[in-house]
């Protein structure tokens, strides 16, 4: 490894994002240069003093853009409006004579115009909407002029089968910021593991979700692939990493009740790691079916 290489995963590093590989690599080019040693500190001092400036923006904010931004996702894929399609139909049915086509021309744009905005109004009027207080100042008049934060939400209804509702389900199994939501999108998401972009979903919150109740409404739904070789991964990483020894417990039956031979080096290393008793017990019952040596080599 050379300086320019090292100095390019310098961020990589203080941000603990390399491969283990890369990483020693990198540990080992600074044992031997002092000029990018110091280059390190250099960025290390700038990164405690982004961290320094860093702003904390509210739950209820973050929560807010994210609805947002699922909401203008969802409206772009949603059919054109009436207008687009009277414009079309227009253009296909109605023969304009040449003389009359940028008058015609006009009156659509006019009515569009106009349409959109009585729509627009009437749909401001309809749809409720949530918003905070962002900052205020006194004004000369003696009042007070306030800065606000508004999220106009809207409502989807349609089948889970349907794509853009599937995606708005599969955009709130990852929503870092509301735990029941997730929760509730797993009991929706389970029944339709046949998809490849559901199964992974899953599969993601089963070893990565933040809360214990997810983690197992995911289990629940992958049962079925527990022969899978990506969920089998999975599970073997859940029994011995996972903080929750409910989770464990669960992960480790469905693990023993589909014993495969690959799976027993997972087992002895579990028996060594794990301090629940029922955990150890099925695990140890497990490999002396299988003939196998509770001892890791």
């Amino acid at each position: 490894m050379n300086c320019e290489s090292a100095r390019k995963d310098f961020s990589l590093y203080l941000y603990g994002e390399l491969e283990p590989g890369q990483e020693e690599a990198l540990e080992q080019h600074l044992d031997g240069c002092e000029a990018c040693r110091r280059e390190l500190e250099l960025e290390r001092a700038m990164h405690r003093a982004m961290d320094r400036r860093e702003h904390q923006f509210s739950p209820e904010f973050q929560a807010a853009c994210r609805r947002e931004l699922l909401s203008r996702i969802a409206a772009e894929a949603l059919p054109r409006g009436w207008m687009d399609r009277a414009k079309q139909w227009a253009r296909r049915n109605v023969y304009w004579p040449a003389i009359l086509r940028p008058a015609a021309a006009l009156a659509l744009v006019a009515l569009g115009f106009f349409g959109a905005r009585v729509w627009e109004a009437a749909r401001a009027s309809s749809e409720p909407a949530s918003w905070r207080v962002r900052n205020l100042a006194p004004n000369p008049e003696g009042g007070v002029q306030l800065e606000l934060e508004q999220v106009r939400q809207r409502t989807m209804t349609g089948r889970v089968d349907d794509e853009k509702i599937r995606q708005m389900l599969l955009a709130a199994a990852a929503d870092p910021t509301d735990d029941g939501l997730r929760a509730r999108t797993m009991d929706v998401l389970k029944d339709r593991c046949e998809r490849a972009e559901v199964r992974h979903a899953l599969l993601r919150a089963f070893q990565h979700d933040p809360n214990p109740r997810v983690r197992l409404k995911a289990l629940e739904g992958l049962r079925p692939f527990v022969r899978d070789p990506e969920m089998r991964k999975a599970l073997s990483t859940v029994v011995l990493a996972d903080d929750n020894a409910g989770v464990r417990t669960q992960a480790v039956d469905l693990l023993v009740e589909n014993m495969q031979s690959e799976m027993i080096g997972t087992l002895q290393e579990l028996i060594v790691r794990e301090s629940n008793p029922y955990i150890r017990q099925k695990s140890l019952h497990a490999l002396r079916q299988m003939n196998a040596s509770v001892e890791t080599f």
